[in-house]
């Protein structure tokens, strides 16, 4: 083969199964090496496509904590095969732990721009949401606080016990140095993540976790199993 035909055919057959990936995720129309202009697609478009396709690949945290920036705040929360364990707490009021993240200490508020959990948690007896596990924000080297709250999400609070829930807290609101629930800056109902980040941007960022616990609920416990943060999605589990 001539190598001007073989690479034409070469970038053909690249094009081809790049294409169909695609297709494969929803694309309305299939594209074949003859819709492809030669000299068009070169290797920086095809390690364009396979970077962003890499994204979407779950980050694994294995083993025990600490693990690749992520820490635990005491013994009652563990790594383990399904994810990570909070508990269980006899007195889910007055005992708790949390996951922590450094991912984006030292950086701005302003460059928190998504952040989501799935988990789920349980508790002898209805806690009313309250046992839910929550996600703080702690800025300046922990004087200030900005959390999130799934019992205090309106206008209907997804906190049933038991099944998994996937919470997107930057679409919710948020309180400001708030942790006991009494008031903060903006009050029991909290307000926009972009409120917060308007207000305290510029707030430097020490800390990211999620807490269950010191709350409410007998025999309180709760399982984490992913975390998004900006645009990376951490799987724990062994």
């Amino acid at each position: 083969m001539k190598p001007l035909l073989r690479y034409r055919t070469l970038l053909a057959v690249t094009a081809t199964a790049v294409v169909c990936a695609a297709a494969t995720a929803g694309a309305a129309h299939m594209f074949t090496g003859g819709d492809i202009k030669d000299g068009s697609l070169n290797t920086r478009d095809l390690n364009g496509k396979i970077q962003r396709k890499l994204k979407a690949v779950p980050v694994r945290v294995p083993g025990s904590l600490p693990s690749k920036s992520f820490d635990a705040t005491n013994a009652s929360v563990t790594n383990t095969d399904d994810g990570v364990e909070f508990g269980p707490y006899a007195d889910g009021g007055s005992s708790g732990g949390s996951v922590c993240s450094s991912k984006l200490d030292g950086e701005p508020l302003s460059n928190v721009k998504h952040l989501a959990y799935e988990a789920r948690y349980t508790a002898t007896g209805d806690t009313a949401g309250v046992g839910a596990p929550y996600l703080r924000v702690f800025l300046e080297s922990d004087s200030h606080d900005a959390i999130f709250s799934p019992n205090t999400q309106p206008p209907d609070p997804d906190t049933a016990e038991g099944p998994f829930h996937t919470w997107v807290a930057t679409a919710g609101v948020w309180r400001y140095d708030d942790d006991g629930g009494s008031g903060g800056q903006y009050g029991l109902t909290g307000a926009p993540f972009s409120t917060v980040v308007n207000d305290h941007g510029t707030e430097t960022v020490s800390g990211i976790c999620i807490t269950t616990g010191f709350t409410s609920g007998s025999d309180l416990s709760a399982l984490l199993r992913s975390w998004e943060i900006n645009a990376k999605d951490y799987s724990f589990g062994q």
